[in-house]
């Protein structure tokens, strides 16, 4: 490199020099006074050394520009433009100063490289483990459905997004019938298996759009979005028998069958006058009726489907006095009331 440097200078002097002879030329071929001849000399010197700093831009520039692409590359992210580094001499002191800030920036734009690298590793590590520790959080550990707690986020959503928009929605709670004969019966994990694998017949018998989840022990619940009371009520009588003939395997060569209480409400606008009253005004309303028709199933030898609009006037008087507005419980058996306890002041009819 240094070589390159003075070759370069050697060219430039030469290129001064020639300009030099070329002015003075006629003077030299001439007889001519020796102060002239030192004159000269002087003035060749002089024009050597003032232009010479001149010249040195031109001389690096190369390396300038290379060093200057770099730099707008790290800038930018890039961290590919290349950068030609001569090889480094034996001895550090005649290498070229050029040449060793053009190795100090190669090295720091790969330390720089790595370092984002790292980072974007532990940035897409932790986003993971996030993710993980959220669906976790919102999932129940046996049956892999949403959990209670974020069930009741969910329809208090749906009860805002219903007094905002308009848009229907049905809200479903399904009991398994007799669950602690097959616990007695079968046991513990027999119990499980029944769960898990009634949980993946709600699951691949509902839309994408609505929510399944367990809420109790054996208790689960529906979410069905855009709905109308006829549709909810085909598509739940639909489910019913399927879940009702189910073969459920519980072990190597047992199998059984089970059957589940159903009640459901569904909140429409507008709401037909029979069911306006009592208004609708926070989810405990609609998880109050829903609770109340899987009730009346449940008291009416189960294995049946209930909605709270085919209650007569009476029953629902009689279940409406047993909760009254200073309840300090969900409707829902087992659910405390803050996770559903979400309110407005708009009535939904």
């Amino acid at each position: 490199m240094q070589i390159k440097i003075g070759a370069r200078l050697m060219l430039a002097n030469l290129l001064i020099l020639g300009v030099s002879l070329a002015v003075f030329g006629v003077l030299l071929q001439q007889e001519v006074d020796p102060g002239i001849l030192i004159l000269f000399s002087l003035l060749t010197a002089v024009a050597s050394l003032a232009l010479t700093p001149l010249l040195l831009p031109w001389i690096c520039l190369r390396d300038l520009r290379a060093i200057q692409t770099v730099i707008a590359g790290l800038k930018r992210g890039d961290y590919a433009v290349p950068l030609p580094i001569a090889p480094e001499p034996g001895d550090p002191d005649d290498e070229y100063e050029l040449n060793r800030l053009k190795r100090e920036i190669h090295w720091m734009r790969r330390a720089i490289a790595k370092r984002e690298q790292d980072i974007r590793r532990q940035t897409e590590r932790i986003l993971a483990l996030n993710e993980a520790l959220r669906i976790e959080a919102i999932t129940d550990t046996l049956t892999g459905l949403y959990n209670a707690r974020h069930f009741w986020e969910c329809i208090g959503q749906c009860f805002n997004e219903h007094l905002h928009t308009g848009v229907s929605f049905a809200f479903v709670i399904l009991d398994i019938d007799f669950f602690k004969r097959i616990n007695d019966t079968h046991g513990h994990l027999g119990g499980d298996r029944v769960l898990e694998q009634f949980a993946s017949a709600l699951r691949e018998s509902t839309r994408k759009t609505d929510i399944v989840a367990r809420i109790g022990g054996e208790e689960f619940a529906l979410i069905l979005h855009n709905v109308s009371s006829d549709e909810t009520k085909q598509y739940l009588h639909r489910l019913h028998g399927l879940l009702r003939e189910r073969d459920i395997r519980i072990g190597p060569e047992q199998r059984i069958k089970v059957t589940a209480s159903v009640g459901y409400y569904v909140i429409e606008k507008p709401l037909p006058p029979a069911l306006t009253v009592p208004p609708i005004t926070t989810t405990q309303d609609i998880v109050k009726r829903a609770d109340d028709a899987l009730y009346w199933v449940k008291n009416n030898g189960r294995n049946g489907i209930m909605a709270w609009h085919e209650l007569t006037h009476d029953y629902r008087d009689q279940r409406l006095e047993l909760t009254t507005p200073a309840s300090a419980t969900c409707p829902c058996r087992r659910i405390p009331a803050s996770p559903c306890a979400v309110s407005s002041d708009v009535d939904a009819a």
